[in-house]
């Protein structure tokens, strides 16, 4: 396949629709997107595992599309994107919500509402857009003032693949670019769309096509790209959604729910860690990480699945490879940076030596930060997402269960959540104050942090009101003593920085200290506060 050249933009001035205007078609699209290098890319549709189950040959179309907004984004900022796509002679526009997904839905899976009308030329029908089925999506004020943003222009091929009866899925190869105001980004993925049948039936063909080809899992659609270049904003860091469980989710809905949770957000933060430019993305990757080991602790014994055990742990193994990064930049961003920003809270610190410094650390962290990407890259990062979500959408881990196991698994999370909070409540210990020891201190954060993940697992079963006492003087206690730790990463690595000032290295260690001892003594209140909270569960 060859990429196409860029194109030239449609007229920018939307044109109206006729009096009688061309009915909806309406759908609901659930989709699993892949990179590839463009190289690989010609390989795809001709690999015998797919051509065993194809039905038909592929077909192969050049699609050129116009993506169009407001100069402000008034659709972006209301969650759809707006696209007139040429095929052959016929040009159909596309309204389409950016993602969908509720948090029941499964990670890796876009699942998008799109209305589609047959218009008449590649300029904006406005017309249509008054249709009651979209009312509400397109503000009236951005009607009069949509443009062509962005073009994607790319060759297309597809095959309609049944690995069943029951299961039609369709391969989509694309092969070109996006271009926006002189610039270009490839774009060289493999998107699944589900047409028939049930969605583990995707990341199984994804896993089909990774042990064959190199990919990685797309969390951007193509009009959040050509957004993006656009505005020039790079991906920042996304915080996890809510859960959503209730007093009538069970243990086994409960168990998918936080799993699918966790691994959407790792994969939401990629771009971000990707980015380079804000090393929070690479942190919450590894929160997502470490809240599904802890999800897959608590309800392991129920599972009983040694696959997932399997699965679980090689993310420990992907979690450590990011972790050395996350410690440099703990350096430069909480303790180096704040100095050479207040000359009066590096008083006595040389500013030319302090500079050295983060040029060392900077230098230092440099190969840490290429190996944590280098892991998010890496084919088995792909892999074990993609065969910890087959194996959950799968489901056989409930229907294949003994009788009193698929009974556990069938009663509501609530007759076990209660139980779980407390037991981990109860590792804290009842000691008057915090540990004096960083040690002992530490040992506490991650206990504190245990159960900070699993009361969040579960607030949703409770009332709201009931919750927040105990969250508030959980975070603040638990940001404190992670405070503490941070101190104690930074201590570590500017004591193994090579070729630093022994003089600058000692008193900026002396400042570290200084302010260290400043939140220690805030500690005994917030260890109080905590404990004179009673637990929502109770």
């Amino acid at each position: 396949m060859t990429p196409v050249s860029p194109p030239t933009a449609p007229p920018s001035n939307p044109q109206p629709g006729p009096d009688a205007q061309p009915a909806a078609s309406t759908f609901r699209e659930v989709e699993l997107k892949l990179h590839a290098a463009t190289a690989d890319l010609a390989r795809v549709a001709a690999l015998p595992g797919l051509l065993a189950i194809a039905d038909g040959p592929a077909v192969s179309q050049r699609l050129r599309t116009a993506y169009f907004d407001t100069p402000d984004f008034k659709l972006a900022a209301n969650g759809v994107a707006l696209r007139v796509r040429q095929e052959g002679d016929r040009f159909v526009q596309t309204l389409k919500t950016v993602n969908s997904a509720s948090p029941g839905d499964s990670a890796a899976v876009a699942v998008r509402r799109e209305w589609e009308w047959v218009v008449a030329g590649e300029a904006v029908d406005v017309g249509v857009l008054t249709d009651p089925s979209v009312v509400g999506l397109v503000p009236s004020a951005a009607l009069d003032a949509l443009d062509c943003l962005f073009i994607t222009d790319f060759r297309r091929t597809t095959l309609l693949l049944r690995p069943d009866p029951l299961t039609a899925v369709e391969l989509a190869v694309d092969d070109g670019g996006v271009y926006a105001g002189g610039n270009s980004l490839p774009i060289s993925e493999v998107e699944l769309e589900l047409k028939a049948g049930k969605v583990a039936s995707l990341f199984d063909l994804a896993l089909m096509l990774q042990s064959a080809i190199p990919m990685r899992i797309g969390t951007e659609s193509k009009a959040e790209t050509g957004l993006r270049m656009v505005t020039g904003r790079a991906p920042g860091p996304v915080e996890a959604e809510p859960l959503g469980l209730s007093p009538l989710t069970t243990v086994a809905e409960a168990y998918r729910h936080i799993l699918r949770q966790a691994l959407r957000q790792f994969l939401a933060n990629e771009s971000c860690a990707l980015a380079g430019g804000d090393v929070e993305g690479l942190h919450r990757m590894r929160v997502a990480l470490r809240r599904l080991r802890t999800a897959h602790r608590l309800f392991a014994p129920l599972i009983a699945a040694p696959e997932a055990d399997r699965l679980v742990e090689e993310s420990r193994g992907l979690a450590k490879r990011l972790g050395p990064a996350r410690g440099w930049d703990v350096l430069m961003s909480g303790v180096l940076a704040p100095l050479l920003a207040d000359p009066k809270a590096a008083q006595g610190i040389d500013r030319t030596a302090l500079e050295r410094l983060e040029s060392l650390a900077r230098s230092a962290g440099a190969g840490p930060a290429r190996e944590a990407m280098a892991a998010i890259l890496a084919p088995g990062c792909t892999t074990t997402v993609l065969g910890l979500a087959a194996w959950l959408e799968h489901g056989r881990w409930m229907s294949e269960a003994d009788g009193d196991r698929r009974a556990m698994l069938s009663a509501p999370v609530t007759t076990l959540a209660g139980g779980w909070l407390s037991a981990r409540m109860a590792k804290l210990g009842k000691p008057a104050k915090p540990p004096e020891d960083a040690k002992g201190r530490d040992k506490l954060r991650r206990r504190l942090r245990t159960l900070r993940y699993t009361a969040d697992f579960f607030r949703g079963l409770y009332p709201e009101a009931a919750t927040l006492p105990f969250f508030a003087a959980l975070e603040q206690l638990q940001a404190a003593l992670d405070a503490d730790q941070d101190a104690v990463t930074s201590a570590r690595m500017l004591a193994s920085l090579t070729g630093a000032d022994p003089k600058t290295v000692g008193v900026v260690a002396a400042w570290i200290e200084r302010q260290s001892e400043k939140r220690r003594k805030a500690l005994p209140e917030l260890w109080k506060r905590f404990r004179a909270v009673p637990p929502f569960w109770s």
